[in-house]
C-alpha cells in the first residue's frame, strides 16, 4: 500500500502487522503516534484503534498483513502444540501492549516479492508456497520483537528432559516434590514438562512421582517391619491414610494386605 490511499481510524478482531518497503509514514493506535520507516515494522494487537495516517506529500509504501492464529481441529504432533503455545504467549505479550514496534536488521524485501508474486505465477502448490512464505515473515518479525528463546526440543531432546526428570524424581522422592521445582531444575515451564510426561509416559507428573514413590514404599513393606506412618514418611508423603489412598488406587488393597500377601514369599 502506498500513501494515496487514505486510511481512517478503524478497529478488528484481528492481528495486523505493518511493514515499511520505502519512506517515511505514521502510524497511530489509541493516540500514539509512531514514526516507521524501511525495514521498522509493527506488530498490533486484537481490536485496537489504529490507521496509517495520510500525509500524501511524503511518498511510502508500506507492506500490511492481517490475520488470525487459529489451531486446526483433530490431534496434532507434541511440537506442534507447544509451539503454539509459545506464539500465543508472545501474541498475548502484545495484545496486553496494545502493539508492539520492531526493526528488522535484514530486509524483508526478497520475500514480500516472492510473497506478491507467487498468486499471480499460479503454479502448482502456490497456495502452500504462499502460506508457508507469509508463516517466514511472520516468524522473522516476531523474533525480532519477542526474542525469548523456545523450549520445543526435537523428540531426542523430548526423552532426554523427561528421563532426567525421572532421574531426578528417583533422586529426590523423599523430598517435597512438585512440578514447578523439577521445571527450574530442568529449565523448563511447568506446563512444558508436564506436556512431556503425558506424551512419552501417558501419565501427568503428579501421577508419576505417586508410582514412583508407591515402588519404593512397596520395597519397604517386604523389606521391614515399620508401620505404615514411617513407610509414609520414608517415601515422602505426609501421612499413612495418604499412602493407603494411594495403595487403593493402584492395587486395589491396603498396604497391610500388600504386606501380608508379599513379605514371605
Amino acid at each position: 500500500m502506498n500513501q494515496s490511499i487514505p486510511v481512517f481510524l478503524h478497529r478488528h478482531a484481528l492481528y495486523e502487522i505493518f511493514y515499511g518497503v520505502e519512506g517515511t509514514f505514521q502510524f497511530e493506535c489509541e493516540g500514539k503516534i509512531e514514526t516507521l520507516g524501511p525495514q521498522d515494522f509493527v506488530i498490533l494487537g486484537k481490536n485496537r484503534l489504529h490507521r496509517i495516517i495520510y500525509t500524501p506529500d511524503q511518498p511510502a509504501t508500506y507492506f500490511t498483513i492481517i490475520f488470525d492464529i487459529v489451531v486446526k481441529n483433530g490431534p496434532a504432533p507434541l511440537e506442534a502444540e507447544l509451539e503454539y503455545g509459545e506464539i500465543m504467549e508472545a501474541m498475548a505479550h502484545i495484545d496486553k501492549e496494545k502493539y508492539r514496534r520492531g526493526h528488522c536488521h535484514q530486509s524483508q524485501r526478497p520475500l514480500l516479492h516472492r510473497i506478491h508474486h507467487e498468486p499471480l505465477n499460479h503454479q502448482l502448490g502456490w497456495l502452500c508456497q504462499t502460506s508457508a512464505l507469509y508463516c517466514e515473515l511472520f516468524s522473522n518479525l516476531l523474533r525480532e520483537v519477542a526474542p525469548a528463546s523456545s523450549q520445543i526440543r526435537t523428540p531426542l531432546g523430548y526423552k532426554n528432559i523427561a528421563l532426567t526428570a525421572t532421574k531426578y524424581i528417583h533422586a529426590n522422592y523423599t523430598e517435597d516434590l512438585n512440578i514447578d521445582m523439577v521445571a527450574k531444575a530442568l529449565n523448563v515451564t511447568p506446563r512444558h514438562l508436564n506436556r512431556l510426561f503425558q506424551e512419552l509416559f501417558g501419565s501427568s507428573f503428579a501421577r508419576t512421582v505417586s508410582i514412583i514413590r508407591m515402588e519404593y514404599a512397596k520395597q519397604h513393606l517386604i523389606s521391614s517391619n515399620e508401620s505404615i506412618e514411617r513407610i509414609a514418611a520414608r517415601v515422602g508423603l505426609p501421612s499413612g491414610k495418604v499412602l493407603s489412598k494411594l495403595f487403593h488406587e493402584q492395587e486395589g488393597m491396603s498396604p497391610a494386605k500388600y504386606r501380608s500377601l508379599h513379605q514371605h514369599k
